[in-house]
C-alpha cells in the first residue's frame, strides 16, 4: 500500500540530489487518512490532517488547505527539505527529528513554518520589533525573543493560549503596534509571532475580535513565480475529490482458484481492471500434525497470480483437527497459538513479494465458521498477536488484516455475537492495535439498495429491513465504533461485499427479490460510496464473488447467486458495470 505523494516526493528529492535531514526515528506514515475540502479542492492529509483536527478552532487558526503535500526547501534552514502542506493561514511541515521524541512523543512532529518570522524579516530595527526588558510585574515575557504577550489592547494572550500556543503560533516577535491591512485598507492593532500575525478587531463579537492573517495564502501569492514554487503549480490547483485522495484504492474479487482454469480466471480479474484477489487458505488443508506443510496447489494459486501481476490477500482460516481445542475447525487452542504463529511465519516467508496481505481468520463472531462456538474477542486477539508477529518476522512489508466479523444483531455464543459489540470488544484491547495494520469487515445488502439504512431511510421490506445489519451502510456503524475507540485514523478493508440473486439456500431467500441488473447497479453504487463518500477510511473493496457460480455444483446455491459470472463463465451485468467503474475511478 503505497502513497502516491510519498513516491512523488522521493522522486523529486532524487532528481534534485537532496538528502532529507537526519532523523532520530523513522517517521512512518499512518494508515491513509484525509479530509477533502471542496471549497479549495484539496485534502488535509495524514499527520497534517491530525494536526488540523487537534488544533482548536482549526478553521480560524489554519484555514482550508490550499495545496496537496509536497517536498520543499526550508526558508529558515536552507539546505534542509521537509514535507509541507500549505493552508490559508499557515504552512505546516513535518519534522522527522521530532518523531517519537523520548519526552514529547509526536507533539512537535508537525510544526507551522515560521511565516511570521519570514514576513517580519528586515523589520528588526522598527520600535515594535526591538527587544524589551522583562517588566517583572506578572506580565508574560519570553526570554527566547524578549517580547511580552498580554491582553492589552486586544486579548492576544488569551487567544494564544486557547488556540494552540507555542506549537501553533510560536513566540512573539514584536510588541503590539498599529499597522495597515493592505486587504481592507484599515489600520489595526497587530502583533507578530514566529508563525502568524494577530489582528485586533474590536468591532467584532468578542469571540472573533482576534483574527489571523492569511499568511499561507499571502506567502504563496508573493512567491509563486519563483522557481522553487513555480514547479509546484500542480499541487496548488483545484483538485477533484478523486485526485485529492492520498492513496490508490484497492479493487478486489473473492475467487476460488484451487483446481480451476486459473489462466482464464486471472485474465478475467485483469480484464475487470481489478488488481487484487482474496483467496481463502484453510490451515487444515495445509499442515499435518507432525508439522509438515503441503504447499502444493496453494503454490500454484499464488505463483500463477504473481505471474499475471495480480496482488493477493490470503484469508487464513480453519484450524486442523489436531490444533483446535475440540477437534473441529475453530480457532486453535492456546497451546497451539505458537504453532499457528510459526505457520504464518513460514507462509509469509514462502510468499514474500507474491502475497501482499494476510487476513487472520474469517467471521470469528459467527459460530458456524468456528467449530460451533463464537471465539471471544480477547481470545481472538491473543491468537492474532502470534499471527501478526509471525508474518512481520518474515515479511515486514506484508499487510495484516484483522479477521472480518459478519453483520448480525444476534447475541448467542452458540450462534453469533453482534459484530458491533465484537468490534468494540476487540478495539478495547490495547494490544490489538499493535498487532494489526488494517481492520477487516464484511457487509451485505440483502435486497436493500445501497443508499438505504434503518431507521431513517429503510429498504422496501417486508423483511430484512428493521435493523442496520441488513444494509450496506452498516459500515457507517462500524466506522463509528472505530472512531469511538479513539482509532478513527485506522483504515477499514471490506473483504466481502455483495448482493445475492435467485437461489434455493435457506436463509438467503432475499436474493430472489434481486435481479441480476439490480445486483450490478447496487454493487456499482456501493463501490462509488466506498471510493469517494467513505474515502480514505475505506481503502479496499473485495466483491463477493467472481467465479463461485462456475465452481459450484449447484448453480442456485447462495454462493453462486452472489457471483458476477454465470456458470458458463459469461459476465453478468455486475461484472461489466464494475469493470467500467474500476477502469475510470482509480
Amino acid at each position: 500500500m503505497r502513497r502516491r505523494w510519498v513516491r512523488l516526493g522521493l522522486l523529486m528529492l532524487i532528481a534534485m540530489g537532496v538528502v532529507l535531514p537526519g532523523t532520530k526515528a523513522e517517521a512512518t506514515p499512518p494508515p491513509p487518512l484525509a479530509q477533502y475540502f471542496p471549497e479549495t479542492g484539496q485534502s488535509a492529509v495524514n499527520y497534517f490532517w491530525q494536526f488540523w483536527k487537534n488544533t482548536p478552532n482549526a478553521m480560524r487558526v489554519l484555514g482550508y488547505p490550499i495545496s496537496l503535500p509536497f517536498v520543499q526547501e526550508s526558508f529558515t534552514e536552507p539546505g534542509k527539505f521537509y514535507l509541507v502542506q500549505y493552508f490559508e493561514r499557515a504552512i505546516l511541515e513535518e519534522h522527522p527529528e521530532n518523531f517519537n521524541h523520548p519526552t514529547n512523543g509526536n507533539k512537535y512532529f508537525v510544526l507551522g513554518r515560521l511565516l511570521g518570522k519570514e514576513l517580519a524579516k528586515g523589520r528588526e530595527n522598527e520600535p515594535a520589533f526591538k527587544p524589551v526588558a522583562n517588566p517583572n510585574n506578572g506580565t508574560v515575557w519570553f526570554p527566547e525573543t524578549q517580547h511580552t504577550l498580554t491582553n492589552t489592547p486586544g486579548p492576544f494572550l488569551t487567544f494564544w493560549r486557547n488556540y494552540g500556543g507555542l506549537s501553533v503560533f510560536g513566540y512573539p516577535l514584536s510588541e503590539p503596534f498599529q499597522e495597515l491591512n493592505p486587504d481592507t485598507g484599515k489600520v489595526y492593532w497587530v502583533q507578530y509571532f514566529e508563525r502568524n500575525r494577530f489582528e485586533y478587531h474590536p468591532e467584532e463579537k468578542p469571540e472573533f475580535q482576534v483574527l489571523l492573517g492569511l499568511l499561507g495564502k499571502q506567502y504563496y501569492n508573493e512567491h509563486k513565480t519563483e522557481p522553487k514554487l513555480a514547479v509546484k503549480e500542480w499541487f496548488f490547483r483545484y483538485h477533484t475529490r478523486a485526485e485529492a485522495i492520498p492513496v490508490d484504492f484497492i479493487y478486489g474479487y473473492n475467487v476460488q482458484a484451487f483446481y480451476q482454469e486459473r489462466d482464464r480466471l486471472y485474465q478475467l480479474v485483469n480484464n475487470a481492471a481489478f488488481g487484487w484477489i482474496r483467496q481463502q487458505a484453510p490451515w487444515e488443508d495445509l499442515q499435518a500434525a507432525d508439522g509438515t506443510i503441503y504447499w502444493g496447489e496453494l503454490d500454484k494459486v499464488i505463483n500463477d497470480a504473481h505471474a499475471k501481476g495480480i496482488k493477493v490477500l490470503l484469508s487464513v482460516v480453519r484450524s486442523p483437527e489436531w490444533a483446535s481445542e475440540n477437534g473441529t475447525h475453530g480457532l486453535p487452542s492456546r497451546r497451539n497459538f505458537p504453532k499457528f504463529g510459526d505457520f504464518m511465519q513460514r507462509m509469509a516467508q514462502r510468499y514474500k513479494g507474491k502475497v501482499q496481505a494476510y487476513e487472520i481468520w474469517n467471521e470469528q463472531n459467527y459460530a458456524i465458521e468456528n467449530g460451533g462456538v463464537v471465539a471471544p474477542a480477547a481470545y481472538y486477539v491473543d491468537m492474532l498477536e502470534y499471527a501478526y508477529k509471525g508474518v512481520k518476522a518474515a515479511d515486514p512489508e506484508a499487510i495484516v488484516v484483522s479477521g472480518s466479523p459478519t453483520p448480525t444483531a444476534t447475541n448467542r455464543t452458540d450462534i453469533a455475537v453482534d459484530e458491533l459489540i465484537y468490534f468494540a470488544q476487540m478495539f478495547a484491547i490495547p494490544k490489538f492495535w499493535n498487532n494489526v495494520d488494517v481492520i477487516g469487515a464484511h457487509f451485505g445488502g440483502t435486497y436493500n439498495p445501497p443508499d438505504t439504512k434503518w431507521p431513517d431511510n429503510p429498504g422496501p421490506g417486508p423483511g430484512w429491513r428493521d435493523n442496520s445489519e441488513f444494509y450496506w451502510r452498516r459500515i457507517e456503524d462500524v466506522r463509528q465504533v472505530l472512531v469511538n475507540s479513539g482509532n478513527g485514523d485506522r483504515q477499514i478493508w471490506v473483504t466481502e461485499i455483495g448482493w445475492a440473486t435467485a437461489n434455493t439456500s435457506p436463509g438467503f431467500e432475499y436474493g430472489n427479490s434481486n435481479t441480476i441488473e439490480e445486483q450490478g447497479a447496487y454493487l456499482e453504487r456501493a463501490m462509488y460510496m466506498a471510493r469517494y463518500d467513505y474515502a480514505p477510511w475505506v481503502g479496499a473493496m473485495f466483491v463477493w464473488n467472481l467465479n463461485f457460480a462456475v465452481t459450484s455444483p449447484d448453480p442456485l446455491h447462495e454462493t453462486a447467486s452472489f457471483g458476477v459470472l454465470n456458470p458458463d463463465w459469461s459476465p453478468r451485468p455486475a461484472y461489466t458495470r464494475l469493470q467500467q467503474f474500476a477502469a475510470t475511478h482509480k
